[in-house]
């Protein structure tokens, strides 16, 4: 009577070290720093610079593939923190000004479309800044497989599929390695009131600064799934055999 029973644990076992193991999720903080240079270097009276540091974080899976055959890798971008800066500088006759005032703001405002921010205001001054990022990704695989797409765009705070195709060649127990090395693409809209008259409004050129580090996973190779239904037919198989010979002593 024991025998099919401990044959059926066995074979439980087995299943379950041999099954694809579930998709994990992990965790890659990303540092980002872009500056940019003199935004109205025509004008002699007022200038301004900026600066944002800030970091996003990215949940991505770790899963696997069959030969053959193709998985879904996820990657989502969700804000973490920033600071923002502006260098200026103000001289006119009866007005001269200058330094570097710091704000946190709102990790969400980094891409999709914010509010202005204001960062400086002594009532002679004020300073505000409109943030327009977004953040590119670039997808590569090493292993046999493929990724698709290869490129990536977040305008807004969401997660992003990437499809993985193991090769017909690869071997169970292979790792595909695969990278997402991201960019933020960002210009500034940098308004400046005197005495609270605007005297300048102007949008800095785009920058593209990349992250680090960038994302890594492994999708791990197993086995085709006819392997587990022959194995659980067998467990099945076991265990009606097991059902019978307790009906038929009774």
């Amino acid at each position: 009577m024991r025998k099919p029973c401990l044959i059926a644990t066995f074979l439980v076992i087995v299943v379950g070290t041999l099954l694809p193991s579930v998709s994990a999720s992990a965790k890659t903080i990303v540092y980002y720093n872009v500056a940019t240079d003199d935004g109205s270097p025509e004008r002699e009276d007022v200038d301004t610079s900026v600066d944002v540091t800030c970091t996003v974080v990215y949940n991505c899976t770790d899963g696997t593939v069959e030969p053959d055959k193709t998985c879904i890798y996820s990657v989502k971008a969700i804000p973490g923190s920033g600071t923002l800066t502006v260098n200026y500088t103000v001289d006119r006759p009866h007005l001269k000004r200058s330094g570097s005032p710091s704000v946190s703001i709102n990790p969400e405002w980094l891409i999709g479309d914010p509010p202005p921010i204001t960062v400086y205001d002594d009532g002679a001054v004020r300073i505000t800044v409109t943030i327009h990022g977004q953040i590119v990704g670039a997808v590569s695989l090493t292993g046999n497989g493929s990724a698709t797409p290869t490129a990536v765009v977040w305008t807004k705070w969401e997660t992003k599929n990437i499809t993985v195709s193991a090769s017909p060649n690869a071997q169970v127990g292979q790792k595909i390695s695969i990278q997402v090395a991201t960019k933020y693409r960002v210009y500034f809209t940098v308004s400046v009131e005197l005495i609270r008259i605007e005297v300048l409004t102007k949008d800095s050129p785009s920058k593209e600064v990349s992250g680090s580090p960038p994302i890594q996973s492994e999708i791990s190779v197993v086995p085709e799934m006819p392997i587990w239904g022959l194995l659980l037919a067998i467990i099945l198989a076991s265990s009606t055999a097991t059902s019978s010979k307790k009906l038929s002593r009774r």
